[in-house]
């Protein structure tokens, strides 16, 4: 398959990798007043979840790509583990895990593999983020990041639109700032050990989220 044509479809808004069901705690932060409109989404992405991307998401990404082009179960098997560890609140885990699992038995489907049958057998419910850079093991570790974050900021960005009076241009400008700003930052993140991100706010309210008594979203 061509690498360039899967990375279109698999970071197509209509691939059904089930992330549309998750809010990663931003539903909490929005019914609690912390974030309010586009002005409050674009700092809430620039304080709290870029500098997550660059110091602990993206360069476990890395490791997790090099771990899939030498098609090393094992080491992708370890990395799943720590991911695991550093989520703290069940909810995050667990919506991971869900989003993960999706894009892993539609990976099976549409471009089967020994490492993605290794991968499955070993470990069916894998973070998103091991099952994203199997699929994309095949592009350069820069290209496959860049739609990591993308991922990313775009999964807030729509979940916002649910949750706020906030049109669709409006949304789209505070992704396309949010993307800039990752920028050169990105490489870089690329060729660091993760150091971590301890990331309080967010996760209280996903703590928050799972007992709330009304929701729209599943975390």
């Amino acid at each position: 398959m061509d690498p360039v044509l899967w990375l279109l479809q698999a970071n197509d808004s209509q691939y059904p990798s089930g992330a549309y069901a998750h809010s990663y705690g931003l539903e909490e932060l929005v019914e609690a007043g912390v974030v309010r409109d586009s002005a409050g989404l674009e700092r809430f992405l620039e304080t709290q979840i870029l500098p997550a991307l660059l110091t602990f998401e993206l360069p476990y990404f890395a490791q997790a790509h090099a771990a899939a082009g030498k098609a090393d179960s094992a080491r992708l098997l370890e990395l799943d583990a720590e991911l695991d560890a550093w989520r703290l609140p069940a909810e995050t885990r667990d919506a991971s895990r869900r989003i993960g699992s999706r894009r892993l038995e539609l990976l099976r489907q549409l471009a089967p593999s020994t490492l993605v049958e290794q991968h499955h057998a070993a470990c069916p419910f894998s973070h998103h983020l091991v099952v994203t850079a199997i699929e994309l093991a095949a592009l350069p570790v820069t290209h496959a990041a860049r739609a990591f974050a993308f991922q990313t900021v775009s999964g807030f960005a729509t979940a916002s639109m649910k949750l706020m009076r906030l049109g669709q241009s409006a949304c789209q400008a505070v992704v396309r700032r949010s993307l800039d700003r990752l920028g050169a930052d990105l490489d870089t993140a690329l060729s660091r050990p993760p150091d971590g991100w301890f990331n309080p706010l967010l996760e209280i309210a996903s703590l928050r989220h799972a007992r709330a008594d009304a929701r729209l979203f599943i975390s």
